[in-house]
């Protein structure tokens, strides 16, 4: 075969091979069923068999211990099921807190083919451990003290604290006899709830032999300072923000100023001029830093006061390093022109949370507020010994007012409609309209107040809305009264308002009928504004003079105006029943008892005073010591009761 031939015959072949390729491969279709049918038909799916039940998860734990008395919240749970995926879930079982036991809490899940599981919590309720742990009882001052025969005796009192009630009232127990050499113990006596009870004990030591010869420190004698006195002055002035103030040099006193002066009888004296800004000031007279005053515990502070004109209300105070201090002084109505000779008795100071180891500031002085007075002051000394005497009168006997006599007001208005009254009908204070504020509040509520408010100071009785002040030892405080609120219950905005009451009376005594912007809660004071309808402080030459005030916040800090007017005839807002009212428009703030108006503030005078244009709610209370009115003293009686007989919004 020749090459060619054999080439030719491998071309045949090789068609042939690929002809026999494709039939095998249609004859392959043919037979699987393609196109032309023939072939075997296939089984349908059987469905999957079920059986596995959904799984529960626990939100929380499994075991849970409560306490009777707490309060059980099931954190519940959650199914699924490998078939039906989420699942709801069932419980059942339930828990009594107020009983101790063992209680079981079921969680069941049922999944679609029937399949169910369950899951348990326990929850133990054990009662509470029982208290074995006594009180902790803390003495304020030292533990044993040491006086001489016939040196003044200030109980200081002591604090309790249990880790379960809290605070606690101390009972004290024991008498100090300062007129006979002697040991005196003084009990503390705190029982807690469950029984407990601790005991700690002051030592007083009074003995002959601690007598010296009293000593006089000179502060200001003669228009000098004293030799032992670290002389300076400054002033408490509200109209640079309280900050202390110089007379010539430094920052300056918008609103008091002073100068020594040479009086025709005395020679050199301090002389004080009160500015009639609408601002609070006072006169320091200080030390560069602290004085250890306390060898003048059972002694007396005396000076020299003569008013030469404005109002004859003057206090004073002992500050020491802040927040220590004194409280305010009254010391009582002064005739304008006389020189007064003043002695307070240094005990009566040390009881008002006077410090006596860090004195800064020897005295501080200042007139009644918003009043312009001129006042000069010689011979400030302290002087060690026996206690002296005091300015303030005698005790005062209880006045019964018969609330039917006295000024009253309409029901109506010209132009104006009565919208809410509250007559105080009935028994009890409705508290629908009505909140207690309990407590001694931030820095005795921003004032260094020294009362405990309480609910159970107020009674309704006889039309009477009746507000009590008691000297009585509560919550750490040694006074109680009562302070109410319609935040959140009732608020106006423009109108009338008259407020027919009875003030109390005594030193340290403040009541006041007054508001707050409805926003207080959120942006604070004085952001929210406050209007004072009517503040009166007590104390003698005080009693007769009501006040009227707005605060509010300035782009210069906080800012107030208000006036004052004093009843004549030796009338008193404490001997009979007034109506204090406030006339509140857009443009005006208008202040009044009685009918007769005594000040007046514009209101569009000054975007500052937008506060003034929303609504506010109101507040009556009645306060026990503090910057303005100053401490009670020995010759303040309680309880003393503040009656309002109504308060009517017209509008």
């Amino acid at each position: 075969m020749t090459e060619q031939n054999t080439q030719q015959w491998l071309k045949q072949w090789l068609r042939c091979s690929r002809t026999l390729t494709i039939l095998f491969v249609l004859v392959g279709l043919v037979g699987c069923g393609g196109s032309g049918g023939g072939g075997a038909t296939p089984s349908p799916p059987q469905p999957v068999s079920d059986s596995t039940a959904p799984v529960i998860t626990l939100s929380g734990a499994a075991s849970i211990e409560l306490t009777t008395g707490d309060t059980f919240s099931d954190p519940g749970a959650s199914a699924n099921d490998a078939v039906d995926g989420s699942v709801s879930v069932v419980t059942s079982g339930s828990v009594d807190t107020g009983s101790a036991g063992s209680y079981e809490i079921s969680y069941s899940a049922t999944d679609a083919a029937g399949n169910q599981a369950t899951v348990i919590r326990t929850v133990v309720v054990k009662d509470p451990p029982e208290d074995t742990t006594p009180p902790t009882v803390s003495l304020n001052g030292d533990a044993t003290v040491a006086l001489r025969v016939g040196e003044g005796y200030t109980e200081l009192g002591a604090t309790a604290l249990d880790a379960v009630d809290g605070d606690l009232e101390v009972t004290i127990s024991g008498d100090v006899i300062v007129s006979s050499a002697g040991s005196y113990p003084v009990s503390y006596t705190a029982v807690d709830a469950a029984g407990n009870q601790a005991t700690v004990t002051r030592t007083v030591t009074v003995s002959e032999e601690n007598a010296a010869e009293a000593k006089t420190l000179i502060v200001f004698e003669d228009g000098l300072a004293g030799p032992d006195w670290d002389f300076g002055l400054g002033a408490y002035d509200q109209a640079i923000d309280y900050n202390t103030c110089e007379n010539d040099d430094g920052a300056a006193c918008p609103s008091i100023s002073w100068a020594l002066v040479d009086d025709a009888d005395r020679g050199a004296v301090l002389e004080v001029s009160r500015i009639n800004n609408g601002r609070d000031a006072g006169l320091f007279i200080k030390t560069s830093g602290t004085y250890d005053a306390s060898a003048f515990a059972g002694g007396t502070i005396t000076f020299d006061v003569q008013i030469v004109s404005g109002d004859p209300a003057i206090s004073m105070k002992v500050d020491c390093v802040y927040p220590c201090s004194s409280g305010e002084y009254a010391l009582g109505d002064i005739t304008i022109g006389d020189w007064v000779s003043v002695s307070i008795e240094v005990n009566q100071l040390v009881a008002q949370d006077l410090d006596l180891t860090k004195v800064d500031t020897g005295i501080v002085l200042w007139a009644t507020r918003f009043q312009e007075t001129v006042f000069r002051v010689d011979n400030i000394y302290w002087v060690e010994g026996p206690t002296g005497g005091s300015a303030e009168p005698g005790p005062i006997e209880p006045i019964t007012v018969d609330p039917t006599e006295g000024p009253t007001s309409p029901l109506a208005y010209d132009g104006l409609e009565l919208v809410w009254a509250e007559e105080f009908d009935g028994t009890t204070l409705d508290t629908a309209r009505w909140n207690y504020e309990i407590g001694t509040g931030s820095g005795g509520w921003g004032n260094n107040e020294l009362q405990y408010y309480r609910s159970e100071n107020t009674t309704v009785a006889d039309g009477l809305l009746i507000i009590e002040a008691k000297q009585e030892s509560f919550g750490g405080r040694q006074y109680t009264s009562s302070r109410l609120t319609t935040e959140d219950k009732f608020s106006f905005g423009f109108g009338r308002v008259d407020i027919r009451a009875l003030m109390p009376r005594g030193q340290g005594l403040w009541p006041a009928l007054w508001m707050l912007g409805s926003n207080f809660s959120t942006v604070g004071w004085p952001q929210s504004g406050e209007i004072d309808i009517m503040e009166m402080i007590g104390g003698s030459g005080r009693e007769a003079t009501v006040h009227g005030t707005a605060h509010w916040n300035s782009s210069a800090g906080k800012a107030d105006d208000g006036g004052s007017y004093k009843l004549d005839g030796g009338e008193t807002l404490a001997n009979g029943y007034h109506v204090f009212s406030l006339e509140w428009t857009p443009t005006a703030l208008k202040w009044s008892i009685d009918g007769i108006a005594f000040h007046t503030l514009a209101l569009d005078q000054s975007s500052d005073l937008a506060a003034f244009q929303k609504q506010f709610f109101f507040i009556v209370n009645v306060a026990v010591g503090g910057n303005w009115p100053g401490s009670p003293n020995g010759n303040t009686q309680f309880p003393q009761r503040m009656m309002v007989d109504y308060i009517r919004v017209f509008q």
